[in-house]
């Protein structure tokens, strides 16, 4: 089975906020033909769209493209009326309400799983949430990095999720992601990264770097020799094997589109070819 790995589309960067869908199908084949490679299966970890009706057309668009589809929230995914700055999404008093809307509208296209706290055959995942343990300063006060997260950063002013208690949402995300790698799925999907992935020396020194990534140790190990853990959020590609303590192998996979202004390949020197996988 050929699978194509791929996030952070961020199709909002390159088609109208419009509600014609032949105009928003044609901005999306133009995307696909630039971004995407012919495959059995695509998996994409999150960050599709800020817009929940460009969202769902995306998803209807991407079903006609491959046999199955696979996806996993990103953290834009989920934003709501927190600010009223996206329009419509202005729907959503909250982001349970608006994870519910998409998992609804997901159900409705056979051959495409939107993988929100679930296993599909070998595929599993859910969005995940940062841990805030990263420290890019000894003397870095983890408090400090949730009230900015709460009252500055992306997240916390644009979702209304579990009320942003940030023990809340990890306690949340880190239970599912337990359970998920126990059942040992050969692909584990998520948006935030395990710590494991690494980070890109343009975010070493950037303290809010903390919001990307989580201690992956853990949930790693209840995962198989050979898995495959595909993650996103990070506008840089990363394909790399790493050994957890048990001494099992996994590939970690990150293959960002990003922004129109971002070259996610460069850092690595990869390639949209070194994401299309027999699995």
């Amino acid at each position: 089975m050929k699978c194509f790995f791929v996030s952070d589309l961020h199709i909002d960067f390159y088609a109208p906020l419009t509600r014609t869908v032949s105009l928003l199908h044609r901005y999306f084949q133009e995307f696909f033909d630039r971004n995407f490679l012919p495959a059995d299966v695509c998996c994409i970890a999150g960050d599709i769209a800020n817009n929940y009706f460009t969202y769902v057309e995306f998803l209807k668009f991407i079903a006609t493209k491959y046999s199955r589809v696979f996806v996993c929230l990103g953290n834009h995914d989920v934003i709501c009326e927190r600010e009223g700055v996206f329009g419509s999404d202005r729907d959503f008093p909250t982001s349970e309400s608006k994870i519910t809307f998409y998992l609804e509208e997901a159900a409705k296209i056979p051959n495409l799983h939107l993988l929100e706290n679930l296993t599909v055959d070998v595929f599993a995942g859910c969005m995940g949430m940062c841990d805030f343990t990263y420290k890019h300063v000894p003397d870095a006060s983890v408090e400090e990095y949730k009230i900015i997260w709460s009252t500055r950063w992306f997240d916390g002013r644009h979702w209304n999720y579990k009320g942003n208690d940030t023990e809340a949402l990890w306690n949340h995300y880190a239970g599912i992601m337990d359970s998920l790698t126990a059942a040992r799925p050969k692909v584990m999907m998520s948006h935030f990264l395990p710590m494991e992935f690494g980070m890109a020396e343009m975010y070493l020194k950037d303290p809010l770097s903390t919001y990307f990534y989580f201690q992956g140790e853990k949930f790693l190990s209840n995962l198989d020799d050979g898995s495959i853990w595909q993650a996103g959020h990070t506008h840089s590609a990363i394909k790399k094997v790493v050994r957890d303590s048990l001494g099992k192998n996994h590939l970690l996979l990150c293959n960002p589109v990003g922004y129109p202004d971002e070259e996610p390949y460069r850092e690595n020197n990869l390639h949209r070819e070194d994401f299309l996988l027999d699995i």
